[in-house]
């Protein structure tokens, strides 16, 4: 799983201004309830936006610079009494709390790197939610087509305490045979002289299709309800840019019926055994041994 502590200080320069998910959220908290878990929270983005609509946000995450940060962001909005922030693996956590919504924004899902860590996700996350409750996964959509191999694109441009600008560039590569993203984030930033400070970040992320991210659904306790290919929730397709999937826990399996008693036939009357076609039957005696004669030697 990957650790953003290195990419911390330069999240929210790219992503604080974000917030194309963020009517689909409250869409989603409207619809559920207001108590909202935020699966890998970072600075918090979302959290915050959601807690200025009346939700009581709390969030996890992994990496303490990101809380740290985010921690900082509540107190200066003044909503520390509707953000609560946890540093917590999002595979193995107890929170003592059940929620309405949880949510995991931008492909933060797919940090876990294999099967056990998915279910394990998941897992985690239905103990958290009450009967009615929502899951949100925000998952690219993979596209088979996409000429994005090795390729380094200039991904974001933000202006700079000192006039320059600061540039992101990303590189990815995938395994199609493992179904994994290898992701590098490099920032360049200029300081007044025009000498630039190279950040290199790089992460892998493991993508997921429609169909197996159902089957991990149901796996966990889960049942899917929707599968959306926008943030305003379009239909899903193999052209969509995103994975926008929605499920709720499945309802517990009720106990099978007890067993009818076995009727007076089948028991056998008067402590007789029961043949074939519910005829009872009576045990024959052995027939009497009969001495042979000795043989000649």
């Amino acid at each position: 799983m990957s650790d953003y502590t290195a990419f911390a200080r330069l999240y929210d320069l790219f992503y604080d201004e974000f917030t194309q998910d963020i009517p689909m959220y409250r869409g989603f908290a409207g619809r559920a309830g207001g108590r909202v878990l935020e699966i890998g929270c970072g600075t918090g983005r979302v959290a915050i936006s959601l807690a200025r609509d009346g939700c009581s946000v709390t969030g996890i995450d992994v990496a303490e610079a990101m809380l740290a940060i985010a921690r900082d962001k509540v107190e200066r909005a003044g909503l520390a009494d509707r953000v609560t922030l946890r540093q917590a693996d999002m595979r193995r956590f107890d929170l003592g709390a059940r929620f309405d919504l949880a949510i995991a924004p931008i492909n933060t899902f797919m940090h876990n790197a294999t099967l056990d860590d998915q279910l394990g996700a998941l897992e985690c996350i239905r103990r958290h939610l009450a009967p009615h409750g929502l899951l949100i996964l925000d998952l690219f959509n993979p596209d088979v087509h996409e000429p994005d191999e090795g390729r380094l694109v200039l991904h974001r441009m933000r202006p700079g305490s000192h006039g320059q600008l600061i540039l992101q560039f990303t590189t990815r590569s995938l395994d199609w045979e493992n179904q994994v993203a290898s992701v590098v984030f490099i920032v360049d930033e200029p300081d007044a002289s025009g000498l630039i400070r190279r950040t290199v970040f790089p992460f892998e992320l493991r993508f997921l299709f429609r169909h197996e991210v159902e089957l991990l659904m149901r796996q966990a306790g889960f049942q899917l309800e929707a599968v959306y290919g926008s943030y305003d929730l379009g239909p899903y397709g193999a052209g969509a840019e995103k994975m926008i999937v929605v499920a709720r826990p499945s309802p517990p399996t009720p106990p099978p019926p007890p067993s009818p008693e076995p009727k007076a036939q089948e028991r056998g009357e008067g402590g007789r055994q029961t043949g074939e076609g519910g005829r009872a039957c009576r045990a024959r005696p052995a027939p009497p041994c009969r001495a042979l004669p000795a043989r000649a030697t």
